[in-house]
């Protein structure tokens, strides 16, 4: 199984609810996607120290295949286009 990790952090505030809408929905109607989980930061900015971003996505897939499909996908192409525009994403890929 393969775990892909995103950290949103979104230009304008007021469109998390909505893109926290969006990635649900990927989770449920992506068929390459076994499992996924959204969370909103609820953590206040520290001045000092690490980011937190506003909102992150674990997806699980079942192997390395779905993982280099999903970015083609046209769940995942959905996001892209309708999405908000992001001030930054990371993201991590990793085994377990």
């Amino acid at each position: 199984m393969i775990k892909h990790v995103s950290v949103f952090t979104l230009k304008e505030k007021s469109k998390i609810n909505k893109f926290v809408e969006m990635l649900e929905e990927v989770g449920k109607s992506c068929s390459l996607i076994v499992r996924s989980e959204v969370g909103v930061n609820m953590s206040e900015q520290p001045k000092v120290g690490p980011h937190f971003g506003d909102i992150i996505q674990i997806i699980e897939f079942n192997n390395e295949e779905d993982l280099i499909a999903y970015p083609t996908s046209k769940e995942h192409q959905k996001l892209l286009v309708e999405g908000p525009e992001m001030e930054t994403v990371t993201a991590i890929d990793y085994r377990y």
